[in-house]
Order: C-alpha cells, then sequence, then structure tokens
C-alpha cells in the first residue's frame, strides 16, 4: 500500500492475470480501499455513495474508445465485496446525440453492453447526470460561472473516473481528464465544453467544485493511431492503469503511450490549477507500449487547426466518423450518404495528406470568415467565458497600494505628452505608448456615474469581448473598491487581424475611488495569457464639471506585434507609424466614448451572442443553402444524369486511342425541378459519391505512380 501522504499510481500488465484480476490488483496498489475508508467518516460502508463515470465515446460494439462494460461492472462486484453497496454508473448523452440514433445514455450503454447486472450478479442504476440540476456550484471566477452540475455528481462521497487508453487527433490523447467532461449536463458538450470554452479551464473547474478521489484507464486493448475516437484502430496493450490522482493518472497513461503528457492543450492547462503532486509512489513500469503508434506531428496540426472552428468541424464530423450504421445511424440523409463515402476513405492509418490538407482549408475558410466579421459584423463573433486565471491569495498586501502610486506617477508624463488632436496626446516611453484622452459630455455628472458604473469601466470599452470582474473589498456602501479583472479585447486596431494580430487577453488588478466630484478606476496588468500584452495599464477619471461629466483615461500599452509588421516595419516609411497609433487610439476612444453615451441612454453596447446560446446542427443550417444550390443545379444534374443513361444502355460510342470515350447522346426531356428535398439531395449526393469515386481512383492511380 501506498504511503498515506503520497499519491499511489499503479501499473498492472501481468499476462499471466485477466482482466478482472489486472483490476483487483491495480486497486489494491494503487490504494482504493484507503481512499474509501477516508470517504466513510464512521459510517457503514454501505452508507457510501460511490458513483463512476466511464467512458461511453464508442460508435461500435466493443469500440476501443469505451471503456469495456464488464470491467466497470467488475469494479462494482469488486466495491460490494468489500460491502459498498451504494454505487451508480453515471454518464450523460454527448454531442454526437444531435447527428447520429441512439446516442443518449440509456440506449448507448444498452448498446454497448451494460446490463444493470453484474457478473456476480449485483444490481447497479445508471443515473442521466441531466437532472437535478445546482447552478450554484461553481466559483465567481470560474470558467463554468452560472453553467449548471447535476447534484448526484456533486453529492457523491466517492467519484471515480473510468476512462479509456486512446489516442485523439485534436489533443493528441484523451484519457481521464477528458472523460470528466461528460458529467456536465449540455448535450453538445464539444461546442460548449470544449470549443466555447477552453476544456482545460473546464476539467480545472469540475475539479474545483468536486474532485474526483480515484481514477481508472482501461488498457487491455487501447486504441491508438492517427484516428482517434473518428476512425479508431484497436491494439492489445493488456494493461490497467490506477491513480489517486487524476493528474497522475493522464501523466502516467500519456508516458505509457511514449508521449510528452503536455501535449495535450487539456493537460498543460491543468497543471496551472492542478499541477502533480509533490510526492507519488509508482508501482509497474512506466515503459512504452509495444508497437503503439501516435498521431503525427502534422496530423495533429492541422486538426486541431479544424477543431478551433465551430460549424466547420462540426459539420464534417458525422461525415468523417466510422461507426456501425445498424447502430447508430445517422440522423440526416445528407450526413449518411457522406459518412458512407468518406468515413472508410480517410480511416486509415498513418498521416493523410488529402485529410489534412482538407483541415487546413476549412481552418482557412474560418480563419477568412472570422476576419470579416470582426471588421464588418461585431454582433456575429462569440463572447469569451474565460476564468480569472489569477491566484489571489497570492496576491501581496501591499500590491493594490503600490500601482495607485505608480499610476498617479504616469499621470504628469502623459499630460505632457504631444497632442495630436483635442482629446488626444501621447510619446512612446520605454517601447510602450504613453497617452491621454480627454472629452467633456454634457451629461449631468450623478446621473452619468449612475449609468456608467466607474468599476465596470473596462468592459464598457470598444470590443470589449468577453471576461470576468471579482470584486475583492467593498467600501461601507457595498461598492467595490478592489478587484481583480481578466478582459478579451478584439485585435486593437482591427484590421491587424488580418495580420494574424492576437485577441488581446490581460488580466489585472484594480482600485476604485468613489468621491462627490470624482469617480476613479485604476489598473495594472499583472499577466496576459496569450502574451499579446507587455503592460495595459491605466487610469479612468469622470470629473464633475459646469459642462457636465469630463471623462478623461491616461494609460500606457505595449501589445505584441504581429509577425507581419515585424517584417515590414512601419517605422520604414517616415511619419507612417506615428499617423496609425494615432489614429488607432483616437478611433478607439472615441468609440468608447459612444459606448458611454449609450449607457446612460440605456442602449445595449455588447457585441458578439451569448456564450452558451443554442447552435442548430450545421446539417440543418446547410440545408437552406444547399436547396438554393439545389435550385438552380438541378436542371443541370438532372441533364448529366439523362446523359449518362443514355450512354449506358445505348451502343452508339467509340474509345479513342488515348482511351476517352465519346458518346452521342440521344434526346431526352428534362423534367421540371421537382420540390422534394430528398429527391435534390438524392441528386447531390450522387454526384458527391460520384466524384468520391472519381477522386479515391485518381489517388491511387498517383499512388502506383508514387
Amino acid at each position: 500500500m501506498p504511503d498515506a501522504e503520497a499519491c499511489g499510481v499503479a501499473i498492472v500488465d501481468d499476462s499471466s492475470l485477466s482482466a478482472t484480476a489486472k483490476l483487483a490488483t491495480a486497486i489494491d496498489s494503487a490504494g482504493l480501499w484507503t481512499t474509501l475508508g477516508r470517504s466513510q467518516a464512521g459510517r457503514s460502508p454501505d452508507q457510501v455513495r460511490i458513483v463512476i463515470k466511464p467512458e461511453m465515446a464508442g460508435f461500435a460494439v466493443g469500440s476501443p474508445t469505451a471503456t469495456e462494460p464488464v470491467l466497470t461492472e467488475s469494479l462494482i462486484d469488486l466495491l460490494h465485496d468489500r460491502g459498498f453497496t451504494n454505487v451508480a454508473i453515471v454518464g450523460g448523452a454527448d454531442s454526437s446525440a444531435l447527428w447520429a440514433e441512439n446516442r443518449d445514455l440509456y440506449a448507448l450503454s444498452d448498446l454497448l453492453g451494460y446490463r444493470y447486472t453484474t457478473p456476480q450478479c449485483r444490481s447497479y442504476d445508471i443515473v442521466e447526470l441531466g437532472g437535478a440540476l445546482d447552478d450554484t456550484a461553481f466559483a465567481g471566477d470560474s470558467v463554468l460561472r452560472g453553467c449548471a452540475i447535476s447534484r448526484d455528481w456533486l453529492d457523491a462521497d466517492l467519484r471515480i473516473a473510468f476512462s479509456k487508453s486512446r489516442t485523439d487527433e485534436f489533443a493528441g490523447y484523451a484519457l481521464c481528464l477528458d472523460t470528466l467532461i461528460g458529467v456536465l449536463p449540455l448535450t453538445d458538450k464539444d461546442l460548449h465544453y470544449r470549443k466555447r470554452r477552453h476544456p482545460g479551464d473546464v476539467v480545472a473547474a469540475l475539479l474545483s467544485a468536486a474532485p474526483v478521489q480515484f481514477c481508472l484507464i482501461d488498457a487491455i486493448v487501447s486504441a491508438h493511431g492517427t484516428g482517434g475516437q473518428r476512425a479508431p484502430a484497436a491494439i492489445d496493450t493488456h494493461t490497467i492503469i490506477a491513480a489517486t490522482d487524476i493528474v497522475l493518472a493522464d501523466y502516467v497513461g500519456a508516458l505509457k503511450m511514449g508521449l510528452d503528457p503536455q501535449v495535450s492543450p487539456t493537460f498543460a492547462r491543468i497543471l496551472r490549477t492542478h499541477p502533480l503532486p509533490v510526492r507519488y509512489i509508482v508501482t509497474g513500469s512506466l515503459g512504452r507500449y509495444s508497437n503503439w503508434e501516435n498521431v503525427p506531428a502534422l496530423s495533429l496540426q492541422a486538426a486541431r487547426m479544424r477543431g478551433q472552428t465551430e460549424s466547420l468541424d462540426r459539420l464534417v464530423e458525422p461525415w468523417l466518423q466510422r461507426l456501425d450504421p445498424e447502430l447508430f445511424p445517422l440522423k440526416h440523409p445528407l450526413d449518411a450518404r457522406l459518412n458512407a463515402a468518406l468515413a472508410e476513405f480517410f480511416a486509415g492509418s498513418g498521416a493523410n495528406p488529402l485529410l489534412m490538407l482538407a483541415n487546413l482549408l476549412l481552418a482557412a475558410i474560418d480563419a477568412a470568415a472570422g476576419s470579416y466579421r470582426t471588421l464588418f459584423d461585431k454582433d456575429a463573433l462569440r463572447r469569451h467565458s474565460v476564468p480569472l486565471g489569477l491566484d489571489l491569495d497570492a496576491i501581496p498586501e501591499g500590491a493594490f497600494d503600490a500601482l495607485v502610486e505608480e499610476l498617479r506617477r504616469l499621470e504628469p508624463v502623459a499630460a505632457a505628452a504631444p497632442q495630436v488632436s483635442s482629446e488626444l496626446g501621447w510619446q512612446y516611453q520605454g517601447g510602450a505608448v504613453v497617452f491621454r484622452y480627454t472629452r467633456t459630455l454634457p451629461i449631468d455628472f450623478a446621473l452619468f456615474v449612475q449609468r456608467v458604473d466607474i468599476s465596470r469601466t473596462i468592459q464598457f470599452m470598444n470590443d470589449y469581448l468577453g471576461g470576468v470582474l471579482v470584486p475583492l473589498a467593498h467600501d461601507s456602501s457595498g461598492r467595490p473598491v478592489r478587484q481583480a479583472e481578466r478582459n478579451i479585447y478584439l485585435p486593437q486596431p482591427n484590421y491587424l487581424v488580418l495580420y494574424q494580430g492576437k485577441t488581446i487577453d490581460v488580466s489585472k488588478l484594480e482600485v476604485v475611488e468613489y468621491g462627490a466630484n470624482c469617480h476613479r478606476l485604476y489598473w495594472k496588468t499583472v499577466l496576459s495569457e496569450n502574451d499579446s500584452a507587455a503592460c495595459d495599464d491605466g487610469i479612468a477619471t469622470f470629473d464633475r464639471t459646469i459642462e457636465g461629466t469630463r471623462v478623461t483615461i491616461t494609460g500606457r500599452q505595449q501589445f505584441a506585434i504581429p509577425p507581419f509588421f515585424q517584417v515590414f516595419d512601419p517605422d520604414f516609411v517616415p511619419g507612417l507609424k506615428a499617423k496609425l497609433v494615432t489614429h488607432a487610439y483616437q478611433t478607439f476612444f472615441d468609440r468608447t466614448i459612444a459606448n458611454f453615451e449609450a449607457l446612460v441612454e440605456g442602449r445595449d453596447i455588447r457585441i458578439g451572442r451569448p456564450v452558451d446560446e443554442p447552435s442548430i446542427p450545421p446539417a440543418e443550417q446547410l440545408m437552406p443553402l444547399l436547396q438554393r444550390i439545389a435550385e438552380m443545379a438541378m436542371p443541370l444534374l438532372q441533364r448529366a444524369a439523362g446523359m449518362s443513361d443514355v450512354a449506358v444502355a445505348g451502343e452508339d460510342h467509340r474509345i479513342d486511342a488515348d482511351g476517352f470515350v465519346h458518346i452521342a447522346p440521344e434526346q431526352s426531356a428534362v423534367s421540371e425541378t421537382p420540390s422534394d428535398p430528398e429527391r435534390w439531395v438524392s441528386e447531390i449526393t450522387r454526384f458527391m459519391d460520384g466524384l468520391g469515386v472519381a477522386l479515391r481512383r485518381d489517388l491511387m492511380q498517383f499512388r502506383k505512380v508514387a
């Protein structure tokens, strides 16, 4: 047994043991019974509520991407043997339920082989985690603030993640941390918990709200190779991994694959808040699995670029997923036809140049669409949901007083900067732009500060796309006076998006002052998650004047320069850089003042769409476009189909010396465009099928020549 103060991890691959015997040995060696003993808290074993979250990502019986049901049921038997009879399997539907049948928890568990009775005839329940929801479980600085989670998961005395050993074409590998996302209630988990939020932040929030006390990885038969879950390749690895720490479990599981664990963005991000245990004991061999194949680096990068898209990645996912169509038929006929043509073609092992090219093309299309929205249609963008990302306990006691003193010293420097307009003056200092912008508005001061909360000034500025604000101290009136904040802004100026300019992502400490005639906000940048800013510090001041309210914004900013402007430096053209800086700052703060005026008038200033706005399945979004295309293309398709039929039936054709077939078509009437959608879908997909056959034939010829 491991030391009581050390985490335990066991790797059992003894070839003389059966799979269930390996499971029993692993949980003994890793310390499950000690962990359960601590969870009892003086109660009898049958009073301890235990929930098990297995991986159910399979699309066929016996899939190597899903935890083997017999092993999960054998774990329940082992718990019963010790008197722990209050055990349930938990889970929920995932995004595949939107485009494939039988993907809800109960149908899926039945098809994968769960029988509600263990090999030793112990009954158990399967609990869907979409009910008994609590939306207060996550902290205010969490990426999941305001989101719900089931009390069935939160209230358990012991939570067990039972994952599967598998590669992943987006993350490199997917183990217990990835399986944990399945406890969240929204069906479209890929959309809400992997795309619109960073999965590492999501898992960190889950572990903070409800830690997982024990983890298992089923590596008896694993899934390796390029395809990951999309097109899994089974390999016998004859191993069970057990651990008392979920991060440690994934760490060991990745090492067994021969991977750097931090190749997974989820694992790399989770280390910030849940690092590896300081002390742990490993039982068993960390040697790499024999004959194991990981996702090639180029395939991984191309897939990740596609995965960063939202609609396009979700559109093609059902087309590429290898599945059993009898157990999990696709809901949409277009998806079914394209899946039949593409899934097997792209299912081979190793790097697939065509798939990589397609992934890069989809990423390029999405990037172009994103650039267009940034420049011309900001309301179509998606707002960002992020955690605060600061360790509030680590903030020095004098940090807030120090930042006020520092920024007050900046004010005379900014006030002395050369004026470039009646409102704006700026100059360089140490590579940063130090500026002062002031404008007097004919708005009563009392009304202005009532409508424009000084503590939220940064959120009201131009192009704010999301973030989180955490008050840390309040005055006697309940107003925040110390706070921490993280802000996400569009690239500034917006046209930098065309040159790979980064979204501005900065975390700040802030001090707020309230006076009868003056409100002030001081902010100091302490972190930039994406290295988009070396500094973004400032003071916002609202002063009472005879004319109304004077708004003054003083700041010091230094943002990352896009690669294009690192090569083609505007300094090479005399005066150009100064004009660009002036235009950028004048535009930004003119629009910020317009936002303040809109707030006074009661108008909404937010850009972008809500993070958790439901999304229509991509195939359904595609249908109106296809219908318009079909209305134009159907006559041509019908004419081509009629010509093909004549060619097949007729005898009037010849083959020339180069192998080309020459056909003399007969006259045939073309019917009107049918109104039945199934008809034109059938015609289009028939055309796509033929195109797929031609592409495969050409590719095979290319491979022979190569």
